[in-house]
């Protein structure tokens, strides 16, 4: 499952937006209560995430300096695989894709509900940070302009 949207910002500023989501989720993630990082290098965490359902994942998460953050799932109740988000040159500009590579946890059967709410959910996600992107890119703007 993918979504990519274009992003009307410099790869830098999105790549902090990115980065931003990674280390304070609960800011930008209503759904998330807690977020307790077990192990932190340069480019890579180990966390756990608990969410409003009381479900919980711990992942690694692995930056790619201004091109790609990995979520690779380590327990997740429902899901094994990962998430990518991705910034990347295309059309003559900056695009975010946000892809799932995986597959539903053996023994756990989703309805076509809950695979439409993954799905909307990935698009929803990708819109979000591409208008932060584009919100910060501006208010830089105008802050730089002369007064």
């Amino acid at each position: 499952m993918e979504c990519a949207v274009p992003v009307r910002a410099s790869r830098g500023v999105a790549w902090r937006v990115l980065e931003g989501k990674v280390r304070d989720p609960e800011r930008h993630l209503s759904r998330i209560q807690a977020c307790e990082v077990e192990e932190r290098s340069e480019d890579e965490l180990l966390r756990r995430v608990r969410f409003d359902d009381g479900s919980e994942v711990a992942e690694r998460v692995v930056l790619v300096p201004e091109s790609e953050i990995l979520f690779q799932f380590l327990e997740h109740p429902k899901f094994d695989g990962e998430i990518r988000h991705v910034l990347f040159e295309a059309e003559g500009g900056l695009w975010l894709s946000f892809l799932f590579r995986g597959h539903a946890r053996a023994g756990v059967e989703l309805s076509r509900e809950e695979l439409d709410q993954v799905r909307d959910g990935f698009a929803r996600a990708v819109r979000l940070v591409a208008a932060e992107a584009e919100r910060a890119e501006q208010a830089g703007r105008t802050a730089l302009e002369p007064t």
